[in-house]
């Protein structure tokens, strides 16, 4: 075989080649743009329809929205699998055993997988309430299969494994769009106490924003002082200010009765 008709038997070899797997990589390209065009827009059509039932809560939506979107990217991933001509059913064997190994060498992920489906077939709270737990709190943003996010106060975003929240406790202060705020002050333990509760739930019922008094009374007795507790109501987007004002204010009102009390010597004389 001479120069000229090897070099015309592999040209006819790379012609067949880039003729057979050039066509299959092309399909593969316009698959996998398919099915990633086709996970977004089905996601949107979830979210969309979801949104349109007020029954339906937004963790439930994001949950629905996100496995229908990984559901057609699977599909999408065995479909270019096909294109190259590969078993579909070995490749699911070996993702079989793969993922009996994965599972043992994560346990803690899948905790958290579980915990989130809990946390979405369960929902003790929702997106946008208020969360303390773990020493951390703040607004829930974001509830997913894994890990759930939320906004502090101060603007922080803090991101929780949700193994953390269905297995310890997690307090829901609130619920929609009102907030409870704990209000402490200590006091001497010769102050007059249906005074200073009385004072105490005015001062509370004059600031506009207060929706409500929950509570209010005697929190605890220590050596020599009690401690003042009340519990107000408010609209979640005004909870800090309102604590910081009422902080001052009750703080300035008590020390102007206390410059205004007799003292002991005076008492004495009169």
């Amino acid at each position: 075989m001479d120069l000229e008709t090897q070099w015309s038997h592999a040209a006819n070899v790379a012609v067949t080649a880039l003729t057979t797997y050039g066509l299959r990589v092309i399909g593969a390209i316009i698959i996998l743009v398919g099915g990633w065009l086709a996970s977004r827009l089905l996601y949107r059509a979830v979210v969309r329809v979801c949104e349109r039932s007020p029954h339906i809560d937004r963790t439930v939506v994001l949950f629905l929205g996100n496995g229908v979107r990984y559901t057609a990217l699977v599909i999408t991933f065995v479909a270019v699998l096909t294109t190259f001509g590969i078993a579909t059913t070995s490749f699911v064997a070996v993702l079989g055993a793969l993922g009996i190994a994965i599972g043992l060498a994560l346990q803690g992920t899948l905790s958290n997988l579980a915990a989130g489906i809990m946390l979405v077939l369960f929902r003790p709270f929702h997106v946008g309430d208020r969360i303390e737990t773990g020493g951390v709190s703040g607004t829930t943003r974001v509830i997913n299969l894994f890990y759930t996010e939320i906004d502090s106060d101060d603007k922080a975003r803090i991101v929780i494994p949700n193994g953390k929240l269905w297995g310890e406790i997690v307090r829901v202060p609130s619920q929609g769009d009102t907030a409870r705020i704990d209000l402490r002050y200590p006091r001497p333990a010769n102050d007059d106490v249906g005074a200073a509760i009385a004072r105490l739930k005015e001062l509370i019922q004059r600031d506009k924003r207060v929706l409500g008094v929950a509570a209010i009374g005697v929190e605890s007795i220590g050596d020599g002082t009690y401690t003042l507790a009340a519990q107000a109501l408010v609209s979640r987007s005004e909870e800090v200010a309102v604590r910081f004002d009422l902080n001052r204010t009750v703080k300035e009102e008590f020390e102007r009765r206390a410059a205004k009390a007799p003292t002991a010597v005076e008492r004495r004389a009169g």
